[in-house]
């Protein structure tokens, strides 16, 4: 099961905004965590951790919450960790450093407002802009919610945070505010509050405190109330400064006029008897109250600070000010033209669906389940063994995964148009080119399938997660020289390799240093789709023989004929097709020539489809001199051929003497079990059914930093 993490300073702050998004989560088949500073349980919360983390950034307890959230998250080894409020975001990041590269930890912080922005005072950012700018770097989703913060973060944090996003909010229940009260149930409240049946009640929802500055509206109010006695300003939220309002407001001659509330539980309420919603704030993300007021169709006039410009439009749903003389020519304008009120009444209503928990819900839904890009790495342009593993876990992972292929230009194009695979051309392989191709899909994850690739791939660790796959036991990695210096030394930027075979693992020099993340994972094919190839089109001829593969070295086609000139002498009429091309094949071809096989032999050349002709053929041999574990070896045996090779690598695995094929480095062997196999009236071998599907969920196991680094925890030997 996914985990995912939510962390915030204090409980109400996971209460107020994010229940619904702990409900999708936990709907979608996550481990919901929660810590904060509290120990109230959430619905939707499967395990809730109390921190001591404090709102003060000059709190001690802060250094102790780090230490006990980094617990957490290394014990649960989250897929997510959400982090809310400026001191839990600060907490959640610090704790979380270092989970995203060894658990593949998603870290994601949603900024409810920089304390640094326009017009901020010098000390905000000479205190917070540094740690954010600190911070981006261990931060993979940055989500802003109003226009000014998200541009300053493009322009200031992006080339440390990779993804940036813009989300409006956290999201309203607009239905909760669409309320129709009756007038004697309007009556009723205004009478609880001390209000008359005919007084212009003025509402400000938002905690006391020095940000809200709802001293700006008490001043206000003592201009309103000369033009006007029947103005009411009610202020609604909890007090955290201690009775200063109050003992502000006992001072001047309006106290009859402005009414303290407190903490309500019936805010929809109040706005349905409220005639126009007022903001003081200094500093907002984006204001919750502006929103619930559009909600309830109620104008708004608010003091310009950053948000409100992302909300409100001057005179189409309500007005923003520069200063209280401002504020109350607005107010009294408002209260003299009540047609242009209903107005703005309608327009509001219309605009609040922009900021409902159902739009916001589709924002986060493409956040949450953003699917990692996997960029494909291949120096080679034809399509053989290490592109035929690329494109099965391209074209088997792709509806989890946004996948791409990337190598020079070349034959490979056709086979991945054919197979709708999204192909990256190069014009060669290189740093600059490939640094391009980074930049432009920024992609999470790099998986490199040779060692030239690797190499140039492992300058991007500060970008990705590096993965290298070595798809042979390449004989000039069993020395020391200089590509395997020079592969040991980029070796360390690459966070798994994975070998095809156990004898390419052993035979690396350097392999003691890349062990403990190291996998052996052996190549698997999709059986079914190459038993459905096989029929994809007729072959006339029936071969005794097939080799599937370059024409090049490591192949060693030059044996093949070696062997064919063997068999020619015990079998006259022995033919053999040769599917595939390569360096070497003009020579080879000369060779039959030489040796009179013309007769013997049939040359494909290469093909994208070679499964009719392979069904076409009784026997697969191979001569490589080496190999990891060969595709066509595992294709022949889905379609029940025996195979007929050298003793290397991979093969050793796959091909058990006398059973389902033979192994031999003597030529003269190979062809007397050649002959010794085509007597037989029937071929019994045994079609393969590869388990494809645990090699999928082992590579998904290392894409998402799942797998041990005991290789055997994340073998598919058995597949």
């Amino acid at each position: 099961m996914k985990k995912v993490l939510y962390v915030a300073t204090v409980d109400v702050h996971i209460k107020t905004f994010h229940l619904p998004y702990l409900k999708l989560l936990h709907d979608n088949g996550y481990e919901v965590h929660v810590a904060t500073n509290g120990d109230e349980q959430f619905p939707y919360c499967d395990v809730k951790h109390q921190i001591c983390i404090e709102r003060s950034p000059f709190k001690f307890n802060n250094i102790k919450a780090i230490k006990q959230l980094k617990k957490i998250i290394d014990e649960e080894k989250f897929d997510i960790v959400h982090c809310h409020t400026p001191m839990g975001s600060v907490v959640a990041r610090l704790a979380a450093m270092g989970a995203s590269k060894k658990n593949g930890t998603r870290v994601i912080y949603t900024c409810h407002g920089f304390h640094f922005y326009k017009g901020a005072p010098k000390l905000n950012w000479i205190l917070f802009y540094p740690i954010e700018k600190w911070l981006a770097k261990y931060t993979n989703t940055l989500i802003t919610i109003n226009k000014e913060d998200y541009n300053l973060a493009i322009n200031k944090f992006k080339k440390r945070c990779h993804d940036i996003e813009y989300v409006p909010g956290v999201g309203i229940d607009t239905k909760k505010f669409q309320i129709n009260l009756s007038e004697e149930e309007k009556n009723t409240l205004r009478e609880s509050i001390g209000l008359e049946k005919n007084d212009y009640v003025l509402t400000c929802v938002a905690r006391l405190d020095k940000n809200k500055n709802q001293g700006f509206l008490i001043n206000v109010m003592e201009e309103l109330v000369k033009e006007s006695n029947n103005i009411h300003l009610l202020l609604v939220g909890p007090d955290e400064l201690n009775g200063y309002y109050q003992n502000l407001v006992a001072e001047k001659k309006t106290k009859k006029n402005i009414h303290f509330l407190g903490r309500r539980e019936d805010i929809p309420q109040i706005l349905s008897i409220s005639d126009v919603i007022l903001s003081s704030s200094l500093r907002e993300g984006l204001p919750v109250n502006v929103m619930e007021a559009f909600a309830a169709g109620k104008p708004v006039v608010a003091l310009n600070c950053r948000g409100m410009n992302d909300l409100i439009e001057n005179g189409e749903n309500g007005f923003i000010v520069s200063n209280s003389n401002e504020m109350v020519e607005k107010i009294l304008f408002l209260k003299k033209n009540k047609e242009y009120t209903n107005n703005i009444s309608s327009n509001n209503k219309r605009k609040s669906i922009n900021y409902s928990i159902d739009a916001i819900m589709n924002y986060m839904k493409k956040i949450y389940f953003k699917k990692k890009k996997v960029l494909h790495i291949l120096s080679t342009n034809k399509y053989s063994g290490a592109e035929n593993v690329a494109c099965t876990i391209i074209k088997n992972m792709c509806d989890n995964y946004e996948m791409y292929y990337c190598s020079p230009k070349g034959d490979i194009s056709i086979k991945l148009d054919e197979m709708g695979i999204n192909y990256i051309p190069l014009n060669k392989l290189s740093f600059l080119e490939i640094k391009k191709v980074v930049k432009n899909i920024n992609p999470d994850i790099i998986h490199a399938h040779d060692n030239k690739a690797t190499v140039y791939s492992s300058f991007f660790k500060k970008k990705s997660t590096i993965i290298s796959h070595i798809h042979g036991n390449n004989k000039i990695m069993n020395r020391r020289n200089l590509k395997t210096i020079l592969f040991n030394l980029c070796s360390n930027n690459i966070d798994k390799f994975i070998w095809v075979s156990d004898s390419s693992l052993d035979g690396y020099y350097y392999k003691k240093n890349i062990l403990n993340k190291s996998v052996v994972l052996y190549n698997v094919i999709d059986t079914k789709e190459v038993k459905n190839k096989s029929n994809a089109y007729k072959v006339e001829k029936k071969y005794d023989l097939i080799f599937l593969g370059r024409l090049a070295y490591p192949k060693n086609p030059e044996r093949l004929i070696d062997i064919m000139k063997i068999l020619k002498e015990k079998k006259n009429d022995i033919t053999l097709a040769i599917v595939g091309d390569g360096s070497d094949r003009a020579k080879i071809e000369q060779l039959v020539r030489d040796f009179g096989l013309n007769d013997n032999i049939t040359f494909y050349g290469y093909k994208q489809n070679p499964y009719p002709i392979l069904k076409n053929s009784k026997i697969l041999v191979m001569t490589s001199i080496y190999e990891g574990t060969p595709m066509c070896a595992l294709e022949a045996q889905a379609l029940g051929k025996y195979i007929i090779a050298t003793p290397v690598d991979g093969l050793k695995k796959i091909v058990i003497n006398d059973d389902n094929g033979f192994l031999s480095n003597d030529n003269e062997e190979l062809a007397n079990k050649i002959i010794e196999f085509l007597k037989k009236k029937q071929l019994n071998v045994n079609n393969i059914d590869s388990n494809l599907e645990k090699y999928l969920i082992a590579i998904d196991d290392i894409y998402n930093r799942k797998c041990s680094n005991e290789k055997s925890k994340c073998n598919n030997s058995d597949v």
